[in-house]
């Protein structure tokens, strides 16, 4: 079995449905097999510990991104994390080699639904990759295709039950086609 490393980008994973029903969903299925970097728990205050976080790249075969995506992008917690964490002559640069054939797969939920991003915004979701897609490139990682969910927003005391119980139904659903995925990597 491959060693995976799931990087968690939600800035505060104790409200969250959608991503914290995946992260729990993979949790369950891959137990030892997975290491799951929760961001928000581990670094309240975003002040990364960079070998911890390196340590756990390397030991990775597969490393997945799991974030709700904000504003088109992932959230600043995560994009934080790429920036301190993803450095010259670990991950690029003449000496960075570290991430090499490691896999690298996006994860992630939007609140909006399909039709807002096939149709509503000037871009599709596909549109919003090249910038992870250069990334992997530039540390040498393979690139794999996203797993991704839309429709996946609950607010305590604003949505409906209803909605509760559609959040963890799509957030259930994406685990499983996840664990699908990596299973098949």
């Amino acid at each position: 079995m491959k060693k995976i490393t799931l990087i968690s980008g939600h800035p505060d994973l104790t409200i969250s449905v959608g991503n914290k029903t995946i992260i729990d969903e993979l949790a369950t299925h891959f137990g030892e097999n997975i290491n799951i970097r929760q961001l928000d728990s581990l670094y309240p205050d975003y002040r990364f510990d960079v070998t911890a976080e390196q340590s756990a790249l390397v030991e990775a075969d597969i490393v997945v991104l799991q974030f709700p995506m904000y504003w088109y992008n992932v959230p600043g917690l995560l994009k934080k994390w790429i920036d301190d964490i993803l450095l010259h002559d670990f991950a690029y640069g003449s000496k960075g080699d570290k991430l090499h054939g490691k896999k690298l797969v996006l994860s992630f939920t939007t609140g909006g639904s399909a039709d807002e991003y096939d149709g509503n915004h000037a871009h599709t979701i596909n549109s919003f990759f090249p910038a992870f897609i250069d990334t992997a490139k530039l540390c040498g990682m393979d690139w794999q295709e996203p797993v991704y969910s839309h429709g996946v927003l609950y607010i305590e005391g604003v949505s409906s039950p209803e909605n509760l119980s559609n959040t963890q139904r799509i957030a259930k659903d994406h685990a499983k086609r996840l664990i699908d995925y990596l299973e098949g990597l």
